[in-house]
């Protein structure tokens, strides 16, 4: 009996320690100093749906087939419906968030101060069209594929919305500056789409004015 609870012991021990060192395992990453003290928040708790809705519903009580949350990450196994949406809307922000796709010809979209279904103001994740602006008008917008990594490595992006004004930062490089964004808010989204996709690391820091 001692061994056996020696070795479960043990093997408790290790569960903890892998989530420490893991932090995409069952939970969100930690903000760092730097982002609490600019006023980031976690719009991902590693867990659930919690801040985000399928419909009016936030956390949704049901999730749709192609919808999950597994491992700390987002999933959605591709269809065309329904598209995640936040529960609120912002205005002017900064958002951090990491995304991948599982194959070649991986397809899905951000969708930032959209209608509250979330379809239109889409930056593209649609591989080699990554960074395209859909579903609305941004002059400087453009295709920047060759930023990315490939399929099954995770990217890291950075966007800042402020007023008319929206950047897109990929893996650390600047990829484009445009204008024309409208409207003034709206809700953020995650799109369903041809083909499995993954999301983690959600963060977002609303700018004042």
């Amino acid at each position: 009996m001692e061994t056996t609870s020696k070795a479960w012991t043990f093997i408790v021990l290790g569960s903890l320690l892998s989530a420490c060192v893991w932090p995409g395992i069952g939970r969100a990453q930690e903000l760092t100093e730097e982002e609490k003290a600019a006023g980031f928040v976690s719009l991902f708790n590693g867990q659930d749906f919690s801040g985000w809705r399928f419909g009016d519903e936030s956390p949704p009580k049901e999730l749709p087939a192609n919808w999950k949350v597994e491992e700390g990450v987002i999933k959605v196994a591709g269809g065309g419906a329904p598209h995640l949406a936040s529960a609120q809307e912002y205005g002017n922000f900064e958002l951090r968030l990491e995304w991948r796709g599982l194959r070649e010809k991986y397809n899905s979209g951000l969708f930032l101060r959209s209608g509250k279904k979330v379809g239109s103001n889409q930056i593209n994740l649609a591989h080699k069209g990554e960074g395209a602006f859909l579903g609305g008008k941004v002059q400087g917008a453009k295709a920047v594929g060759d930023l990315q990594k490939p399929a099954g490595e995770w990217n890291e992006w950075r966007i800042l919305a402020t007023g008319e004004r929206l950047a897109l930062w990929c893996n650390g490089k600047p990829a484009w500056e445009g204008t024309g964004l409208t409207p003034e808010k709206g809700y953020l989204g995650l799109q369903a789409e041809g083909a499995a996709m993954e999301f983690r690391n959600i963060r977002i820091r609303e700018i004042k004015e």
